[in-house]
């Protein structure tokens, strides 16, 4: 619509007029026109008025907001504290983001990594498979390897057995259960009745003299007669006459059926025998009688100086010098002894005690002889 034209004709002609501005705006004196005093401009449709001095002025102005007319900005509404909120969730994506920021990695880096942090868990697991699988195979290994050997060993047990049985009815399969005067760590057994009678000294000799003993400890021989297919010891009575021995019948009424003959082994084997007696003064008168004749009684089965030549008829022929027994003393009891050439101990025979003869070749062996001896009473208590 055109302006109106201006009706009032006292209008000064210094009047100006002002183009339509926002009134937030303040006009500068710049922009103040003066107005046509002879005609009020007239803008027809076919004469649009003049815009671009219009944006032109808009332009140049100075925008002075006016402070009570400031509008302040509304601040967001805040609704649980969810205005944009930070995902406190962390996922492979924000991950790998953080990765590639912090360390300027590019996608291929990440590829190779991934790649090779797959082939390291493939490898370490086919190394606990072949490990655990290895581990299994030999234990099992072993199992059958340890198997297989106690099933030999039954075997050859069993066979040893049966075979032992059928060739060897003497063998002692229960010696242990006999009888003991004091305790031995090896017990073996001699069948008489598989044993000439002459030769029987011999015999008894070498098993005492020549078999393999650890050092320090007690052998037991036991004697055994078969008796209705059974096997029982022989007594004392039997024992001397086996051996030939020269003793008093003074001794030899008072002796206990139960003896023991063994060896004590230190540096060599020290052969003793054990007897027993009901009576201590017939033992002890008849041993002095017996003194004559001792040496050379155990001459071969101790092995004193001169065995070599036991049995030689020209050497028993022989007068030869009987050597003298001397008393002694061996842990608190009376012994009497005989002496070799050099002064050394080579026989001695003492009664320890009421019941008990002891017949040996060193003082050694006597002594370890006593304390098991006591050892045994004091069991028996």
């Amino acid at each position: 619509m055109p302006p109106e034209e201006n009706t009032n004709k006292n209008t000064p002609a210094s009047s100006t007029f002002k183009i339509g501005i926002d009134p937030v705006f303040k006009s500068n004196s710049d922009l103040q026109r003066p107005t046509n005093t002879n005609q009020n401009p007239v803008v027809t449709p076919s004469q649009p008025a003049d815009m671009s001095s219009v944006f032109g002025a808009l332009n140049n102005q100075k925008y002075s907001p006016d402070p009570a007319l400031i509008i302040k900005p509304v601040e967001p509404i805040v609704q649980n504290n969810l205005t944009n909120p930070k995902s406190v969730i962390r996922t492979y994506k924000s991950d790998l983001e953080a990765a590639i920021q912090a360390d300027h990695l590019s996608s291929i880096n990440i590829a190779i990594a991934e790649n090779e942090k797959m082939h390291n868990q493939i490898k370490m697991g086919q190394g606990n498979d072949s490990v655990t699988d290895n581990s299994d195979y030999s234990k099992s290994k072993i199992m059958i390897f340890i198997s297989l050997i106690l099933v030999v060993i039954g075997v050859v047990g069993i066979g040893y057995i049966f075979l032992a049985k059928g060739q060897n009815p003497t063998v002692l399969t229960q010696a242990q259960e006999f009888p003991s005067l004091i305790t031995t760590e090896i017990k073996d057994e001699l069948n008489t009745n598989l044993i000439i009678k002459d030769k029987f000294v011999k015999t008894l000799s070498e098993k005492l003299n020549d078999s393999q003993i650890p050092a320090n400890n007690f052998y037991n021989l036991y004697l055994t007669v078969n008796a209705n297919s059974t096997k029982k010891l022989i007594n004392s009575a039997e024992f001397i006459s086996l051996l030939g021995l020269k003793i008093p019948d003074i001794v030899g009424r008072t002796l206990l059926p139960n003896f023991m003959v063994g060896v004590y082994s230190f540096g060599k084997n020290l052969p003793f025998i054990i007897l027993k007696t009901s009576s201590f003064e017939n033992t002890y008168a008849g041993m002095l009688a017996w003194e004559k004749d001792l040496e050379k009684d155990f001459q071969l089965l101790f092995r004193l100086p001169g065995y070599e030549n036991y049995g030689n008829i020209v050497v028993a022929l022989t007068p030869t010098e009987t050597k003298k027994f001397e008393d002694g003393v061996i842990v608190n009891k009376d012994v009497r002894l005989l002496r070799n050439d050099a002064g050394q101990i080579m026989f001695l025979y003492g009664i320890i005690d009421k019941e008990t003869i002891v017949i040996t070749m060193n003082d050694l062996a006597f002594k370890e002889i006593i304390n098991r001896l006591n050892k045994e009473k004091t069991l028996k208590r």
